[in-house]
């Protein structure tokens, strides 16, 4: 009698423990509703050399920069019109993208790439086309460039590849959240991508995020 109570209140011991463990760790899917942004990443006013920075101007192409599709891709180009314009006064060096089958001769022509300034066809990482190299390392390495600004779209796509690829090969990285844009009209694309660029690791510890009005030459 005393051995069937001594192996039932270790039963219930047993019970009882299961029942006070910890429960599992919900997912980020469980938690999607409750949680709650980081502090916004600090914007650094930067002063770059003309001669070793360029400006990647990527794929403002009317397919995709319209109003139907990314409005803030439309209300982004009159500051990036006017970094352009100062970059060319400084002879900073400009390049333009754009993803295939689209021609560059589609880029909205306030941002459009003018005389013989170079032109890179390539996906979301613009070092990269498939699993070929599209020569831009090279191309920034032979001009001298230790300093890369990004702008373009979209700020999930082209930006935030870029840019990363840019900062694992070494080049200091400037990013302007007024010149990249997501898609609609909800800014989570933008907000994400300046978390995980300012804080991925490898990639943060090159990168600088700032504004169209707070870079000069």
């Amino acid at each position: 009698m005393f051995r069937i109570h001594g192996l039932l209140a270790v039963a219930a011991l047993g019970i009882a423990l299961v029942y006070a463990a910890p429960a599992p760790a919900q997912t980020i899917i469980q938690e999607w509703s409750s949680v709650k942004p980081p502090p916004a990443p600090e914007l650094k006013p930067v002063t770059l050399d003309p001669k070793t920075t360029a400006i990647m101007v990527m794929d403002f192409v009317k397919q995709t920069c319209n109003s139907d599709r990314r409005p803030r891709c439309v209300a982004s180009i009159p500051k990036i019109e006017k970094l352009i314009a100062a970059a060319r006064a400084q002879g900073v060096m400009l390049i333009s993208t754009t993803v295939p089958p689209v021609p560059i001769a589609d880029t909205l022509p306030a941002v459009a790439p003018k005389g013989n300034e170079p032109v890179v066809v390539a996906s979301v990482d613009k070092f990269m086309l498939g699993d070929k190299d599209t020569g831009l390392e090279k191309m920034l390495k032979e001009k001298g460039i230790t300093n890369v600004i990004t702008v373009g779209t979209a700020v999930h796509g082209a930006v935030l590849y870029t840019a990363s690829a840019a900062a694992l090969r070494g080049f200091n990285v400037i990013v302007p959240v007024d010149g990249m844009s997501g898609d609609g009209q909800i800014a989570y694309d933008e907000q994400a991508v300046a978390y995980i660029l300012t804080h991925a690791p490898a990639v943060s510890a090159k990168i600088t995020l700032t504004s169209i009005d707070m870079i000069k030459f």
